[in-house]
């Protein structure tokens, strides 16, 4: 969906030696890898474990771009190491494999690839994806889903606070709320308006090496 972005900046980036990797039915211009083809054409079998294992856990697993706060958005460097550990996420937090995570953010980022994604597969717990955030049909989807933790941004929850009032928002099954840059007034809000859901507050850059739980509420 979004090579017609990068199509007109092919040139410019041959020449600084950047592979264009697409996903997705072609045709493509020559020096684009097509990784569908290259998928529909792989073998199910695994590979031996001298292909893939990593020689160190520290060597890096893959590179998440920051949202450039202090100038142009940066590639932080992710070790497997730090990947791995994104497994027990969910334990940390209190969500089980019984839960169902509802993970409405992009899944460039740490958040929703890591921690999200990642975390749910480290507890087995079940993950239901939407590929964008709908303040006004969050309740609806959290009943149809049987949704029981979701993975927020602080903005989020200020949506949904700002929702107009409706029948029903405190009939669901959400029992945890876990993420990062949620205020004061707004986390009281949330509370008040949607029934005792316990809220989890952590921090940690993708570039950083130290993260942050808020345990007590």
């Amino acid at each position: 969906d979004l090579f017609g972005s990068v199509e007109p900046l092919l040139p410019s980036l041959r020449e600084d030696g950047v592979a264009v990797w697409v996903l997705g039915a072609g045709p493509y211009p020559a020096g684009v890898v097509a990784l569908q083809e290259l998928l529909d054409a792989a073998s199910e079998e695994l590979e031996p474990e001298h292909v893939w294992e990593p020689q160190d856990m520290n060597d890096t697993c893959l590179y998440i771009f920051t949202s450039g706060t202090t100038g142009l958005p940066k590639a932080a460097r992710v070790s497997h190491l730090k990947s791995v550990m994104c497994l027990s996420f969910y334990e940390l937090v209190g969500a089980s494999g019984r839960d169902v995570v509802y993970l409405a953010l992009p899944l460039y980022h740490m958040a929703g690839a890591l921690l999200g994604v990642v975390g749910c597969l480290g507890v087995g717990a079940t993950c239901v994806l939407r590929e964008k955030f709908s303040a006004s049909g969050f309740w609806d989807d959290c009943r149809a889903e049987g949704v029981t933790v979701f993975q927020y941004i602080g903005e989020l929850c200020r949506y949904l606070v700002n929702q107009p009032q409706r029948p029903g928002e405190r009939q669901h099954g959400l029992r945890l709320a876990v993420g990062s840059g949620l205020r004061p007034d707004v986390w009281r809000s949330f509370q008040r308006r949607f029934g005792p859901v316990r809220i989890v507050e952590t921090y940690g850059m993708s570039e950083g090496n130290v993260t942050l739980f808020n345990y007590t509420g």
